[in-house]
């Protein structure tokens, strides 16, 4: 799995990846961040990773992305693959939540703008290493650099989405980075705001795949 993910890197088909863990430090999935041409694409590379193919996933689901801020310098701290230091990282904790929004686009609209700005808020504090809305905009993927995992739920219960009930579900897992590849973890369509907006990307997007482990780790 390891060579897999690395050599996807080394193609530019894997920007950033690592295990999800619960409460209690249990692995209990994967979340890795492909680029693709399309959908089916992405869902090649998560067929052909070792781990699906030795049937260590219960399953998995493929989501198409539009990364709109983006921290290079924590996802690259927080990268605890063998060529980094241990000391430089151990510090740098990561937390993902991944959100369902509610089915009131209406509101979802008008709390947007207040959204936006506390992201910007997180981000500036350093709070904020990756935040992402879904594609067909039913939800995103907001990442929190916190020492622990109560402070990333208040930043996720302060959130406008939150307090202002625009969200219907989401999880809170930390995400152990094990590899990135720094090139592709750029804003979506970075040439123009407005068009990350109105879905009018380059030919090349970002799909986020969450996969689910089967209990028991099978390292392959």
């Amino acid at each position: 799995h390891f060579a897999y993910a690395d050599r996807l890197r080394e193609r530019g088909e894997l920007a950033i990846g690592g295990p999800l863990l619960d409460e209690q430090g249990k692995r209990v999935g994967l979340l890795f961040i492909y680029e693709a041409v399309s959908r089916n694409a992405a869902l090649a590379f998560a067929r052909e990773d070792p781990f699906t193919l030795a049937n260590a996933l219960t399953s998995y689901e493929i989501t198409q992305w539009r990364l709109r801020g983006v921290n290079l310098d924590l996802l690259t701290k927080a990268n605890r693959s063998a060529d980094q230091s241990v000391g430089k990282n151990m510090q740098i904790r990561l937390f993902a939540n991944y959100t369902k929004y509610g089915a009131d686009k209406a509101k979802l609209a008008t709390v947007r703008p207040k959204h936006w700005q506390y992201d910007q808020t997180l981000k500036s504090a350093g709070k904020l290493a990756l935040a992402s809305s879904f594609a067909n905009d039913e939800g995103g993927l907001f990442v929190y650099n916190a020492a622990h995992r109560e402070e990333a739920m208040s930043y996720l219960t302060q959130d406008p989405f939150a307090v202002e009930g625009v969200l219907a579900d989401c999880e809170l897992l930390e995400w152990l980075i094990e590899g990135v590849n720094p090139g592709l973890l750029t804003s979506d369509c970075r040439r123009s705001g407005s068009a990350a907006r109105n879905g009018s990307c380059s030919e090349k997007r970002h799909f986020g795949a969450g996969e689910r482990s089967n209990g028991e780790q099978k390292h392959v």
